[in-house]
């Protein structure tokens, strides 16, 4: 993330102009898919993040591209970047504009990490397990990693529940080194 607090700042007043009308989860929708329309056309995003195309240029491409197929409010929020030369934070703002909808839905996300691929079964009754526990509904994924050897690693955010085989040696190791000998 390039800035942590310009993306929050303008995903929060976003956030707050779509639930004012009501559109928060149509919102964020329309910004996934022009996020993922914007990154896979490098022309676009150079034309964008260039200094030598005017401000006026890219305002009127924008609007003339997107005013009949998404949300008003994003096109003007579009524009909004590209006056404000903070269009290069599209995506960092789209990222915490959708963790910002989700939260508001009682959503949370969580990164499971282990050695092998999780089957199915298992992976829901993590995410089952995981929304008693913090009392949300949980968009779990799945992430393979050999060196984690086994066990599994969950991460929520800032929370970490580590319980790898790489960390129960690493702890075992430590105590070892720590306890004192005769």
């Amino acid at each position: 993330m390039r800035d942590r607090k310009v993306a929050t700042r303008y995903a929060g007043a976003l956030f707050a102009a779509a639930e004012a009308v009501g559109q928060s989860a149509d919102i964020a929708e329309s910004y996934k898919l022009l996020y993922e329309a914007v990154k896979g056309n490098q022309q676009l995003r150079t034309f964008l993040e260039s200094p030598q195309v005017s401000t006026e240029e890219k305002r009127d491409l924008m609007r003339g591209v997107l005013a009949d197929k998404i949300e008003p409010l994003l096109v003007d929020f579009v524009i909004l970047l590209i006056d404000k030369n903070r269009i290069e934070f599209f995506r960092d703002i789209g990222v915490e504009f959708i963790l910002t909808v989700e939260r508001s839905q009682g959503y949370r996300r969580a990164v499971a990490t282990t050695a092998v691929p999780l089957p199915a079964d298992l992976s829901e009754q993590l995410s089952n397990k995981l929304a008693v526990a913090t009392g949300a509904k949980i968009i779990l994924q799945n992430k393979v990693d050999p060196k984690v050897i086994g066990g599994i690693s969950v991460t929520m955010g800032d929370e970490i529940i580590d319980d790898t085989v790489r960390t129960n040696l690493a702890r075992l190791r430590k105590s070892l080194l720590d306890a004192p000998v005769r």
